[in-house]
């Protein structure tokens, strides 16, 4: 749903893609029975990510329904993936090809794709690696002055009892991970912008952040 096609390369995760929209989009949420708990926790990451960048009542709501979610209520699971696919879609028709707004969407991922480049893609599913990066992003929004510290912990709480990694379970180079945050796709002239969070449910794409709580932020995951 999107549009949006990617396949990786050394250099980094979907550097390599184009645009084409779907004549029509068919989700059965019976296709998920199909998928491990480990797999099916990944995917929830990206769940989580629309109540962090722009629906905090959608969070709480996560937050109130998570041990449904992890019992795979059906109904349940047809609610969160209708207000997914609604907030995803509300920024793609403002942004098609990513000029602007939709780069909204990355949140949490330009941690996640320096992840899953320096230690090999596969160590981490794609939605573990974004869940330990939506946590840098916050911690690093806090740093900021954004967000609190409590609502940093709400959102490791979540990701918690969704049974997904709150740490970066090998050791990393920090100067490696730096390289791979910097040829990002939202990296402009090799300055990386990040999505951060403003309040619960309001992210904003900055390139204005204080280098050295940047570097504090991935060195206390490192």
């Amino acid at each position: 749903m999107g549009g949006k096609t990617g396949v990786n390369h050394a250099l980094g995760k979907n550097m390599i893609g184009s645009f084409y929209q779907p004549k029509c989009v068919v989700i059965d949420v019976d296709t998920l029975d199909t998928l491990d708990n480990q797999q099916y926790s990944a995917g929830l990451a990206e769940v989580i990510k629309y109540g962090l960048l722009g629906n905090a009542d959608f969070f709480t709501y996560l937050h109130n329904e998570i041990g449904g979610l992890m019992a795979r209520d059906k109904d349940l699971i047809i609610e969160v993936v209708l207000q997914s696919c609604s907030d995803k879609a509300d920024i793609v028709t403002q942004d098609e090809l990513e000029a602007g707004k939709r780069a909204l969407l990355n949140l949490g991922h330009t941690f996640g794709h320096a992840i899953e480049n320096t230690l090999g893609y596969g160590v981490y599913l794609h939605g573990e690696a974004v869940a330990v990066g939506m946590l840098m992003a916050a911690k690093l929004s806090a740093l900021e002055g954004f967000i609190t510290d409590k609502e940093v912990q709400q959102i490791e709480y979540l990701l918690q009892k969704v049974n997904l990694p709150i740490t970066i379970s090998s050791k990393i180079d920090y100067q490696d991970f730096i390289d791979a945050m910097s040829v990002d796709k939202k990296a402009i002239g090799g300055e990386v912008r990040l999505v951060l969070m403003k309040k619960m449910g309001q992210a904003f794409i900055s390139n204005d952040y204080q280098q050295h709580n940047l570097k504090q932020t991935i060195k206390d995951f490192l």
